[in-house]
């Protein structure tokens, strides 16, 4: 029989342990600046295992193939294969993403620093692509997009040259993923997309990461609710992950006053009163960025708690 005591242990634990168990990525900005520095890194790791973040997403790092070592020089990353195995046998962290523009930079880059590994723990194990094609500036004549890469390859700068770029870029991670001798996610960034994309995307991919940047979870949902429509409805099922960002115009106030924990719970109930939440494979969500999401969880733990670290 159960006494009060034991009722009140029992409740304390089940409201100890998250509703939801999805999973949390984080986009790690400024990595360039981060990693190396000792002190940084531990602050970055320690900040993920605390808010039970089991994936990351690091970026910049064309900018230290470029500036500070080949990556696939084994006589000069040791300080990037140190930082990938410190994050996973100590910190919690289950997948450790490259995030790159094309396809061209797997191949030249990312592809080749996995190669010159043999323990899976200093291997990079997700493959992201981080290029907005849906973005008409960016891919029409005089844009980023087109005169970085579309216009030199003798592709049309639109968007249909742009999409079919990103689909050819994803291909390529494909391909390289396959020949790997360990296993290796693809995932895709998307903020828009259409119907006959989605289908073809998501043929590429093992986890597609799906924009819903707004102020409110709730606000998030009918940002996304759309597109998450479009993929209840395609031919095939990958795992999704939905975007929130804490940047100042988006969910950093509201992060300032509510948990993690909170906000995600919020959009999840959206997705059931919406009938959406058993047609998808959601299977947790993304944060952008490390360095606003640092700040704004430290504001939120202090108005909880009084306590600032």
């Amino acid at each position: 029989m159960y006494t009060k005591k034991s009722i009140l242990l029992l409740l304390l634990i089940s409201l100890s342990i998250p509703i939801f168990s999805q999973e949390r990525i984080l986009y790690v900005d400024s990595f360039k600046s981060i990693l190396g520095n000792e002190k940084k890194e531990i602050k970055l790791l320690n900040f993920a295992k605390e808010n039970n973040f089991s994936s990351l997403i690091l970026y910049e790092l064309d900018k230290i193939d470029k500036k500070l070592f080949h990556l696939a020089d084994n006589t000069k990353n040791s300080v990037l294969v140190d930082f990938m195995v410190k994050a996973r046998k100590f910190y919690g962290i289950k997948e450790i993403a490259a995030s790159g523009e094309s396809g061209g930079f797997f191949v030249d880059e990312i592809a080749p620093y996995n190669a010159g590994r043999t323990d899976p723990n200093e291997k990079f194990d997700v493959y992201n692509l981080e290029y907005e094609y849906w973005k008409y500036d960016s891919s029409n004549l005089g844009g980023y997009y087109c005169e970085s890469y579309l216009r030199k390859n003798g592709i049309p700068c639109n968007r249909e040259g742009s999409y079919n770029y990103y689909k050819e870029s994803l291909s390529i991670m494909e391909l390289l993923a396959e020949e790997s001798d360990t296993k290796i996610k693809t995932e895709a960034y998307l903020g828009n997309f259409k119907s006959s994309e989605i289908n073809k995307i998501s043929k590429h991919t093992d986890r597609i990461l799906i924009s819903g940047y707004a102020n409110t979870p709730e606000n998030s949902f009918t940002v996304v609710k759309k597109l998450i429509k479009l993929i209840a409805n395609c031919e095939c099922k990958p795992e999704v992950s939905v975007i929130f960002s804490s940047e100042v115009e988006y969910m950093k106030g509201y992060l300032n006053y509510h948990s993690l924990d909170v906000i995600e719970e919020k959009f999840i109930n959206e997705m059931k009163k919406n009938n959406l939440y058993n047609k998808v494979n959601l299977v947790g969500f993304t944060y952008y960025n490390y360095s606003y999401l640092e700040d704004a969880v430290e504001n939120e733990t202090f108005r909880r708690t009084g306590i600032r670290k």
